[in-house]
């Protein structure tokens, strides 16, 4: 399921090169690669750049992972 604020790129097996360059050009600023889902047609996951960054916390580490 694709949340809102993402976009997608689906690669075809029969897609050209030209065929992908274009839709990727008409991704908008300001988005970067997030996922690869799917192995034979595969769609490529964007998000917001910001919505890629870890949080961090005041002391200006990573947050801890959880289980």
């Amino acid at each position: 399921m694709i949340e809102p604020e993402q976009y997608t790129v689906t690669i075809h097996p029969v897609d050209r090169p030209a065929d992908v360059m274009r839709a990727w050009a008409a991704l908008p600023d300001g988005v970067g690669f997030a996922e690869a889902l799917g192995d034979v047609e595969v769609t490529l996951v964007f998000r917001p750049v910001g919505a890629l960054l870890p949080p961090w916390e005041p002391d200006g580490t990573p947050p801890a992972v959880s289980d």
